[in-house]
């Protein structure tokens, strides 16, 4: 049955024989399905059975429901929603229907204490109606008129006055696969920090940025009377809301009231970004108690923890959590309000290490990886969002992520099956980047180093564009080798090696001059070149202070883009230049990491200015104030900052390299991990003369412990196993290593020269 903005209701009645022992409900759909059973909805998870690629498959949702059920007479109900489906999706100029019509196929499967067993299907038997759901759009927001709701409905004892019978129609030729991620679900519920009323209308301010819904409260309403609710990221000079960066995206929800002494109202088949509403129509007083926000994503178990001693670093690791939450609803988007929210394969390949960290991510990537096998053109090339919505393929930083990404979730949690799942289509990517190249150089695609500091247009940065595809097509080879190696396809793993340095020859020959310099000279040129080992050993200490030199020059400030911009901190540390990589994060002035919170940010913005307190707002075309590329840094901030980073010899954090980098500016950090392997924990704090560093390590993990200090007179040692090995490694670097076994240790680093090695 077409959508056409409205949900549509169905239901069927049935009887059962005796009481059932076990009953599984099953259901697909073109569109978003809310179940109901004898009048209660059969579960709390939203947008079911969830999105994906419709022209391809349809994810198939199952519960058991035999506490529903009853012995008699029974009722199934279906509300059908648009969701991602038979309206129009994406921004303007590209949007098309994943889905020309909504449909829903179900079965409820029952099997009685005797062992016999019957199914209800969804067939001709069923009937139809329209109700309370006047319209539905992930983009413009739900209308719901309280006044058409139908009571009872899914009852079996309800009339069928009104119903209509259903249309049957065939199946379309689509792969019907069971669900990987976690529901949507309502994981937090946030009450306002203001409201206040401006002429006739009432503002409220969450104090978060998020994504969801908001429900109101209603007292002494009148029939008809009309509730419009409307929502924004920001507000403008006069207090009142900024929408001008939502494009073309209505988010309004419009609630018409039965008129009741008391009655609510929480939509269910839309979600906005938000941290300000406006609500119109409402008479006589508000109250804050009236209103809530309810925090919607996939439900994923939260993992990882960091905090440190300065104030603006954990307001920027909120930010990148609160931007992860936001943007992981049903795929990795890009931005939660305005009319795209599309899943950018650019912007989830730089993010992955860093949403792996925060929360459990495997089964989530796992079903977005379904997205971009759909998405696949025929030559191999990777879409550059997914579910495909806008048909651009393969550009360079974009296309890679079906590479990038299974790498990451195998390194984090060990598993090789989102490997096995992918490997063909890896195997066809780099088949279209082979056939692509021209001895080894990849051309110039659209997007380069997308919105660096100094780009006229966000795809006009300065560093080369085949400079960028030809580096990410080495990072490609490399990352293949590795997992051709973990599912035991040696061959080819010695194949892809050998690839890997014909790649790595002719990008020397082509960016790199016989004295360290990379084409382009920008600070993504050496990022990309350093981070992904394309630098001949004997120019590395140049082209590393080279590096150094162009983030001097901006006055320790970084000019990088949505490439180069995660590698900055990883690369400096790399280089043994953790001091500039403290210097940018700490950075309060444009462009930087903390600049956007000293304007209010709550959440990671698409611009390092999408709004300052001098200029304002930025171009209003591409101005997300919920955009979690750049939250990349927290990758850094656990790896380096906390101390913990997956070995990629032993995934899965059976061996653990910890490397916390204690000389610095901060005077303490604190990291907690949950991993396939256990619980790690570590903390470190200076104090006058030493640093005191506890860690935690869990059974079934080894750890090599790295002590980047300097100047040190001795390490103390309390708790667990004597380490097997410690050493001094050179004086240049004066690490020293431990190699830890499970156990909980306490470690004392006294210092030669305390202070002075520290800062």
């Amino acid at each position: 049955m077409p959508a056409r903005q409205s949900a549509h209701y169905f239901k069927v009645s049935f009887e059962l024989k005796q009481a059932a022992a076990k009953a599984l409900l099953r259901y697909s759909a073109l569109g978003v399905v809310e179940p109901w059973i004898n009048g209660g909805p059969v579960h709390d998870d939203l947008f079911t059975p969830g999105w994906s690629d419709y022209r391809k498959r349809a994810y198939v949702s199952t519960y058991e429901v035999t506490e529903h059920l009853q012995a008699g007479a029974n009722c199934l109900g279906i509300i059908l929603a648009d969701g991602w489906a038979g309206a129009a999706f994406g921004p303007k100029g590209h949007a098309v229907a994943f889905a020309p019509r909504t449909l829903f196929v179900a079965e409820l499967e029952v099997t009685y204490l005797d062992g016999t067993s019957e199914v209800i299907a969804s067939d001709d038997a069923w009937s139809w109606r329209k109700g309370a759901v006047l319209k539905n759009s992930i983009y413009d927001g739900e209308t719901y008129d309280a006044r058409k709701a139908i009571a009872d409905w899914s009852v079996p004892t309800g009339t069928n006055r009104g119903w209509k019978p259903v249309e049957c129609h065939s199946p379309p030729q689509i792969e019907l696969t069971l669900k990987k991620a976690p529901p949507v679900r309502i994981t937090e519920t946030v009450v306002p920090v203001e409201l206040r009323r401006k002429a006739n209308q009432w503002i409220v301010d969450f104090g978060q940025n998020l994504v969801g819904v908001m429900c109101i409260q209603l007292r002494n309403t009148k029939p008809g009377q009309k509730i419009v609710l409307r929502f924004s990221e920001m507000l403008q000079a006069d207090g009142t809301p900024y929408f001008e960066n939502l494009r073309n995206a209505k988010v309004t929800d419009t609630y018409i009231c039965k008129g009741a002494k008391e009655e609510s109202y929480c939509p269910r088949f839309t979600f906005h970004g938000f941290r300000y509403a406006q609500i119109a129509g409402v008479e006589g007083k508000l109250k804050s108690e009236d209103l809530t926000a309810l925090v919607l994503h996939n439900d994923l178990e939260a993992t990882g923890s960091f905090s440190c001693s300065n104030p603006m670093v954990n307001r920027l690791q909120s930010c990148i959590r609160w931007g992860q939450r936001g943007n992981f609803l049903e795929a990795p988007t890009d931005c939660p309000q305005r009319d795209e929210r599309l899943g950018w394969s650019g912007d989830a390949q730089v993010f992955v290490e860093t949403a792996c960290f925060n929360y459990d991510c495997e089964d989530f990537y796992r079903q977005w990886m379904d997205a971009m096998r759909d998405g696949q053109r025929g030559d191999g090339a990777f879409p550059d969002v997914a579910p495909d919505i806008l048909g651009w393929h393969g550009n360079a930083g974009w296309g890679d992520a079906g590479i990038i990404v299974p790498h990451a979730v195998w390194l984090h949690y060990g598993s090789t099956t989102i490997i096995k799942e992918n490997w063909d289509a890896m195997e066809a990517y780099l088949h279209f980047l082979k056939a692509r190249a021209n001895d080894y150089i990849q051309p110039e695609t659209v997007y380069g180093d997308w919105l660096a500091v100094d780009a006229v247009k966000p795809q006009w940065g300065p560093t080369p564009k085949d400079l960028i595809g030809t580096a990410y097509f080495a990072r490609d080879v490399e990352l293949m080798e590795r997992m051709a190696h973990a599912i035991g396809q040696i061959a080819k793993a010695k194949a892809y090696a050998a690839l890997a340095k014909k790649i790595r020859a002719a990008f020397q020959k082509r960016f790199v001059t016989p004295d360290g310099l990379i084409l382009g000279d920008t600070q993504t040129s050496y990022l990309i070149a350093l981070a992904f080992d394309l630098v001949p050993e004997s120019l590395i200490k140049a082209a590393a202070q080279r590096l150094v030199d162009r983030i001097e020059a901006r006055d320790w400030h970084l000019s990088t883009g949505f490439i180069g911009t995660p590698l900055l901190n990883p690369v400096l540390t790399k280089i043994g230049r953790s001091d500039v990589a403290y210097k940018l994060l700490l950075q309060d002035t444009y462009p930087s990491w903390l600049y956007p919170i000293t304007n209010g940010a709550t959440t990671m913005w698409e611009r390092w200015n999408s709004y300052t307190k001098e200029n304002g707002f930025g171009p209003v075309e591409m101005n997300s104030f919920n955009h979690y590329a750049y939250g990349a840094i927290g990758e850094w901030l656990y790896q380096s900052v906390g101390g913990v980073a997956p070995e990629p010899s032993e995934p899965g954090y059976r061996l653990v390299r910890m490397a916390p980098q204690i000389e610095g500016p901060l005077r303490s950090a604190r990291l907690r991990l949950k991993t396939r392997s256990g619980m790690f924990r570590i903390s470190w704090k200076r104090r006058s003369e030493d640093v005191e560093m506890k860690v935690s390590i869990p059974e079934g993990s080894r750890v090599v412990l790295v002590l980047p200090v300097r100047e040190w007179a001795s390490v103390s040692l309390e708790g667990g196993s004597v380490p097997s090995r410690m050493r001094q490694s050179s004086k240049q670097q004066a690490n020293c290593e431990l190699n830890l076994k499970p156990g909980s240790y306490l470690l004392t680093l006294k210092l030669e020269q305390a202070e002075a090695s520290l800062r």
